[in-house]
Parts: C-alpha cells; structure tokens; sequence
C-alpha cells in the first residue's frame, strides 16, 4: 500500500513535467498546474525563506566572513548546533553537509584532530541523509588525511538511501566549547582520538611524504573553506583599541581593525610647541569610540584617534623624537603595527659604549651568567653588530587560550612548547647565557608582543619554539624557519597556521616584499639563516643519536608574523608533527623535550663562538 501510496504522488508529477516538454516541443502554452508543479519540484531542495537551515547558513557565514568571530571557537560551535537542529524532514541531508563542512573549516584553523574527526561522522550522517556531495567530501578529507579512497560514484535516479536515523552526533566528539579568543579556534586535550593510525611513524617512510610539495586542495574541501578567507566584504572599518609595548629605546604600536583596509601615512614635523607626529589615515573607517592611549616613553607620548569624514579615522602618534619608523599590517585579528625605534639622540652619548664593546674580543661560550650591569641599560640595537652574544630570547609557541595545534591523542602545542622553552632556558643559564622568556606559564601572548619583548629586552638570539601540525598524518621530521617570502605552497599554509590564520592558496605578492623591505629583514638574513642551519643540525643529530630517527627537512623560509620586526637574528623551529601519532608520543616526552634543548643549546654556542653577530638596525 505504501509504494502504491508513493506512486499515486509521483505519477501526477512526472505526468506534469511530460505536459511541460510536449508543450514546448509544440510551441503551447503549458498548462497552469504543470508549471506550478514543476517549480514546486525545483525549489524542493532550496530552504523555504526564514527556515531553520537558512537562518543556519547566515549564522556561518557570518562567522566565517568576520576575522573577529572566526577566532572564537564557541561561535564556530554555535553556528554547527544551529546547522545540526536544521537536520530535519527534507533539510536534514542539506543540514548535515553543511555542518560537516563547517567543521572541517573549525579543523583547518583550530589544527585539533577531533574537529576533523567530527566532520567525517557528520559527512557520514548526510550521506545516510541523502546529501550525494558528502561522499565525495568524505572522501576527499581522508585522502587528506593520507587514508586514501576511491571518491563515491553519484548514483543515478532517486536510489540515495533517505531517512535513516543517526544516533552520532558531533557535540560527542567535539571539544569543550569556550568563549575566550585566540589565535585560532582552541579545544581542550580531551578529545576523542583519531580510529586510523599515521601511515608513515617516525622510523619509516609513507610512498606520500618523500615528496613535500603540497597538492592543491580538493575542490570539495575548498566548498567548505569558501568564505572563511580575508575580512569582511563590505562596510567600514571598526577602529577599536590601540596597544602598546616599549622600553627606553622601542616602542611597537598595534591599532586592533574589524578588518583590514588601505591606509595613509603623513610625518608631521615639530613646531612650537607641538610634537613630532605620525598621522595615519584609515579609509573606509569608522571609530567604536573615543581612542586615546597614553604611552608616555622616551619615543611616543601618546596615541590618540578621532573621525576625520564620514569615512576616514585618522590615528595621530606624537612621538618625542626623530626615531626610524616601520608600519606593517597583520591579520587576523586584523591590526597595523608601528616600531618607533632607534632613538638618535642617544647615539654620540653611547659612542664609547659601542667603541668599548667593538675592542673585546668574541668568545667561544660566555663563561658565567652575564650581569645585567654589563649591559647599558638602553643599549642601542646598532651597538648589537659590536657584541658577542649574551642574551637569548625563548619564546614558547602558543599558550593559554591559544592551545596551538592538538594531536590525536589530545597533545596539546602549547604544553609542549612551554616545557622545551623552560629545559632550554635552564641549559642556557648553565652555560652561562642571560636569558628572556616570552611566557613562563600557560598565559596568552599576542604574536606581536612576542617580537617586541626580544626588542624591548635588547635580545641577541630570538628563538621561537613549536610544533608542527599537517593534515597528512604522515608527515614527520624536523624543519627551522627564517623570515623571509614563503619558499613554497607548503610553508606558506605553516606560516598561515601559525600566524592564527587560513591559508588561501594565494601566492604572496609585493605587499609581502613591501613589508620585509620596510623591516629591513635583510639586515640579519644571512646571520638567521646561518643560527637555523646551526639549529637544524645540532637538533637533528641530537635526536638521532639520543632517540631515534628523525626526518630532516631542512631550512625554509615564511612570513611567521612572531618573527616579523625582530632586530637580532631569530629562527623558528618546528620540531616534530604533533599530527603524527609516533611524533606525538615524542613531543610529550621528557627525553625528547631534553634532547631538543640540548641541540639547541649546542647551536647558540656553536654561533656564538664565530664571533660578534650581525643585527638589524
């Protein structure tokens, strides 16, 4: 009875739609009930206006489109609930796709194992739903993940299993939600790990991972990434707050922005009683509201912004010198940075200084810990090119809100980071090496902060602690950074990762060379790139020898955001693939943690020892 149920409603139907052709073929008019029930069939697989699915959308791509939501993980969350409950009746397959592929998206900023996890059951439930694009999606993410399978075929007519009941659902797998912002949507540690296992481990190797060239994104997967690249797509600017880090001799500025948009910039000299100031136009911009931010250092007096027009905010430093400047933009969050820096009235008085410094000879290691005294206290970074190296800069990757990348038995980046950066700290100290730790508790640090700690603090080394992270899991070995343009598709998407944003693909272009340039990043390339392949050997052996096997994948180069603006030679490290399963066992290690620490304590003094470093500006 049922069937014969579903062809008395079918049968009028495809009766209509053969009414429709005939008509046309004969040049009538096809009658009225014909056409309506044609256009009733059409928008069969469109939300009705105002439906649960459609409201569901709008709450996406609202988080994707905004640099500000995007950040936070529990606004992803809300979006994929709202998604979930739209899973009913006819939307149910629509609904399911469309979560599993925000998820998927969640994946790609957060680097949390589970996240993907929960995309591929989602997928699964629509494709059960009836949704035939969550095949090929499924399908598409696990030949990501290196557990390649054939893509589903479309089947043909209206065969696609519909109404099958799923009792999975993603809130199960998925991590706890937060409300706090970071640097890319955050999980805790707890997440369900991943049912396959890496291909390739840390002793062998997969039949993908000889090569690093990174395969363009699957078209089903760039569906899902759709929308969640740049800023929003229209409307002003929100200028919103303004922060500062300085000491005597540098001052680094961040304008925070809802998005980023062109900018002006007018030195305007001293007269009369007015400062030296810098002007910076904004347009299309607006301001959330009074703007003044007290700095109050030898280099800026304060920063101060007003609406100029109906679309122009104008951001005014009076500065209290005549101090080179660089402006740079950084995404997400969306924000233009200003160093003011070096202050020339202090150069002729610090001359014997440089002179004194210039006379002694290099040393091969410092020998005992080097007393604040022997350093003036506003050293000149020009007087760095005369010095040996003293002071080094740890930075741990990540931390508080930021959890950094999470493996697939719950890792997390920022746990491990800190405990390398606290062994290498205590290894430095005994070799006698002053040292600055850019956090030395699980705390949130902006990336731009992190620069101008190593600036404030007059650092001679900046090296930067993480772990790596790729959606192959396979994929293993040990790599060290220098800032520079990307070398290829592959540091750029690391960059992206690590910077807290999505790589799009795109080729960096001249506003990338602009911004070194301005830098003046060349200045200590050659050294950083010589400290990286000190780093890169002395890790590597180390780890071989004291505890297994481990890939060398050489020095590369990207824009690490954390390394734009330092003055002294600086490396990034990533030591190991926390999205291997073997490598995520090592980073959790005490003796892989030493090992790291050692090597790179071997290559600080190894460095040291060829004499004075060459620093920036």
């Amino acid at each position: 009875m049922a069937y014969s149920g579903g062809a008395m409603v079918a049968a009028p139907a495809a009766l209509s739609l053969l009414l429709v052709i005939s008509a046309a073929v004969h040049g009538r008019p096809a009658p009225r009930q014909a056409r309506a029930a044609v256009a009733a069939r059409a928008s069969a697989a469109r939300p009705a206006p105002g439906s649960a699915l459609e409201r569901a959308r709008v709450l996406l791509a609202q988080v994707k489109r905004d640099p500000a939501k995007r950040r936070y993980r529990h606004q992803w969350e809300r979006a994929i609930a709202a998604l979930e409950r739209a899973a009913r009746g006819r939307d149910a397959g629509p609904a399911l796709l469309e979560a599993a592929r925000a998820r998927y998206a969640l994946y790609r900023y957060s680097q949390v194992e589970a996240d993907r996890e929960a995309a591929l059951r989602l997928a699964q439930r629509a494709r059960k739903a009836g949704a035939r694009e969550a095949g090929a999606f499924a399908a598409a993410v696990k030949e990501e993940m290196g557990e390649e399978e054939p893509a589903p075929k479309a089947k043909r007519g209206r065969g696609a299993a519909r109404g099958q009941g799923a009792t999975a659902t993603a809130s199960a797998a998925s991590s706890t939600t937060t409300s706090t912002a970071t640097a890319g949507p955050t999980a805790t540690a707890t997440a369900a790990a991943p049912a396959a296992t890496a291909a390739g481990g840390a002793g062998g190797r997969g039949a993908a991972e000889e090569s690093d060239e990174e395969p363009s994104t699957d078209p089903a997967l760039r569906e899902a990434l759709r929308g969640a690249e740049g800023g929003e797509a229209a409307g002003p600017a929100r200028v919103s707050e303004v922060k500062s880090w300085s000491n005597g001799d540098y001052t680094r500025i961040a304008v925070y922005l809802s998005r980023q948009v062109p900018f002006t910039k007018e030195e305007i000299p001293a007269e009369g009683a007015l400062p030296r100031r810098l002007a910076l136009d904004l347009k299309p911009a607006s301001l959330a509201g009074g703007l003044a931010h007290p700095v109050g250092d030898a280099l800026v007096q304060r920063v101060r912004a007003a609406q100029r027009g109906e679309d122009t905010v104008r951001v005014v430093l009076d500065l209290a010198g005549r101090d080179d400047l660089a402006i740079f933009q950084l995404d997400d969050p969306p924000r233009l940075i200003v160093d003011v820096g070096v202050r020339e009235a202090r150069r002729d008085a610090q001359a014997a200084a440089r002179r004194a410094d210039a006379s002694a000879p290099a040393e091969a290691a410092p020998a005992a810990e080097a007393a604040p005294e022997a350093r003036t206290a506003h050293a000149e970074p020009e007087q760095a090119a005369a010095r040996p190296v003293r002071r080094v800069v740890v930075d741990a990757g990540h931390g508080g809100h930021d959890t950094g990348a999470i493996g697939p038995s719950g890792v997390r980046e920022k746990d491990v980071t800190l405990a390398m950066a606290r062994r290498l700290a205590a290894r430095l100290r005994a070799r006698g090496f002053e040292v600055v730790l850019t956090r030395d508790a699980d705390r949130f640090v902006p990336l731009e902060e992190r620069t101008a700690i190593a600036n404030a603090h007059h650092g001679d080394l900046f090296v930067s602690l993480h772990a790596n992270a790729h959606p192959r899991r396979d994929r293993r070995g040990l790599e060290t950074y220098v800032l520079d343009v990307a070398d290829d598709r592959y540091a750029r998407r690391l960059a992206a990762r690590e910077n807290g944003a999505l790589d799009d693909g795109a080729e960096e272009g001249q506003e990338v060379r602009r911004i070194l340039t301005d830098l003046d990043a060349q200045s200590s390339a050659a050294a950083s790139r010589r400290l990286a392949e000190t780093v890169q050997r002395e890790v590597g052996q180390g780890v071989r020898s004291r505890v297994g096997d481990v890939r060398d994948l050489g020095v590369k180069s990207a824009l690490f955001y954390v390394l734009l603006g330092a003055r002294m030679p600086a490396v990034l490290v990533e030591t190991s693939f926390i999205s291997n399963r073997v490598e995520e066992r090592r980073l959790a290690s005490a003796r892989f943690q030493d090992e790291v620490a050692a090597g790179v304590t071997r290559a600080v003094e190894r460095f040291a020892a060829r004499g004075p470093r060459v620093a920036a500006r």
